[in-house]
């Protein structure tokens, strides 16, 4: 009797194992077929610039759909990359901009360089938590730690970790609890955003009109606190506790590296890029209007004046002092600097923007520019630890 049924025992489990193999292939090559994944839809109308500046940004006529993706989370929480491997040669730390995207520019590195690269980035982190996020997950043997800081809120974000860390006994609060709210699987319109704060009079600050330098326009939205974080003297940032905690940040991630090459990654803003290319005589004067300017506080902290008039060429001149700043900082700390600034400037001059309109993140584009100018850094120069 055995040895009848035998063939047809191994027929079925042949049979079962090409059927594991072939679901196993498809979703490697559609990843939004595996389980536990958990879809997203991001439009205009989910734009940071509305939340940040209530009543102050003009709702698009049209909600335009910008990303519609499956995203899946490892066993620490943090975002799972497309290649998974057992051991990561670079691991990526940083804030939403790491965190983000339908492709990140973590998974386009990795194809770049033909290496895994382990996405460590958690939306709403600062330098202080980056420390902490290496200490807990990045000790392994690593080849390289990337260290993407944002230049807009990075450094505010030092001095807001730096309260509650005090206000805990020294000690900073660290969750990597996800908050994941019902899946949006179908495009909103403006009366279903109760956050969007309406003005009757239509008499919006934003969106600016853009002039690209062949004539043609477009439009685009930005948070003014990240144009006055820029409108500072290089000695207000050099001297500020903000500049001091990020040293010491860096210094422990440096510490915990061990033999890995650490590489501080300088994310622009939209407003440093786009800016400049403002219609000046649109609404550019009234944002210069109601400007601010980064100054020193008095226990050493970056605070800014009260509303003031911004001379425009004044805050293009300054427009490169954080950078500086941070680079020092880096350099200080024997972590390498690579500036993401000219590339982006570059792509300005022609094609699509590489940021989202009404939002302060990179669009496709522009996770791709950043891939592309990492990878070629990092083949430049490799790692000789």
């Amino acid at each position: 009797m055995f040895r009848k049924i035998a063939p047809i025992f191994a027929l079925i489990g042949i049979g079962i194992g090409m059927g594991g193999g072939l679901l196993l292939l498809l979703m490697q090559v559609f990843p939004e077929l595996a389980p536990g994944g958990q879809r997203f839809l991001f439009t205009d109308l989910d734009g940071d610039t509305f939340r940040h500046q209530p009543g102050l940004v003009r709702p698009p006529a049209q909600n335009r759909v910008l990303e519609d993706g499956v995203r899946f989370d490892d066993a620490d929480g943090f975002r799972r990359p497309l290649w998974v491997a057992s051991t990561y040669p670079i691991i990526a730390i940083g804030d939403s901009f790491t965190d983000g995207g339908q492709v990140p520019w973590t998974d386009i590195l990795a194809q770049q360089l033909d290496q895994p690269v382990r996405n460590l980035g958690w939306s709403g982190f600062g330098p202080l938590e980056y420390a902490e996020v290496m200490d807990r997950y990045g000790r392994s043997d690593h080849q390289w730690v990337l260290v993407m800081f944002f230049e807009g809120n990075d450094l505010s974000n030092i001095q807001t970790s730096y309260a509650r860390a005090d206000q805990n006994g020294g000690v900073l609060p660290f969750d990597l609890t996800r908050v994941i709210g019902a899946p949006i699987t179908d495009v909103r319109q403006l009366d279903q955003y109760s956050d969007i704060v309406i003005d009757p009079n239509d008499a919006y600050l934003y969106p600016l009109t853009q002039i690209r330098p062949d004539g043609s326009r477009y439009e685009m939205a930005y948070i003014s606190d990240y144009l006055w974080w820029l409108n500072g003297d290089s000695a207000v940032y050099q001297e500020s506790r903000n500049l001091e905690q990020l040293g010491i940040a860096l210094q422990a991630i440096r510490a915990d590296a061990g033999q890995a090459c650490v590489v501080l990654v300088y994310a622009p803003t939209k407003e440093r890029i786009y800016f400049p290319y403002a219609d000046a005589a649109g609404n550019r004067r009234y944002v210069l209007e109601n400007g601010r300017e980064a100054i020193l506080g008095a226990e050493g902290w970056i605070t800014f004046t009260n509303t003031i008039t911004v001379d425009y060429s004044t805050l293009q001149t300054r427009m490169g002092n954080l950078g500086r700043a941070v680079q020092t900082t880096a350099e200080a700390q024997g972590i390498r600097f690579i500036d993401l600034t000219p590339a982006f400037e570059a792509a300005a001059q022609n094609g699509d923007p590489a940021y989202y309109p009404y939002d302060s993140h990179w669009s496709a584009r522009g996770h791709g520019i950043a891939a592309l100018t990492i990878a070629d850094a990092l083949r430049e120069r490799p790692c000789t630890n």
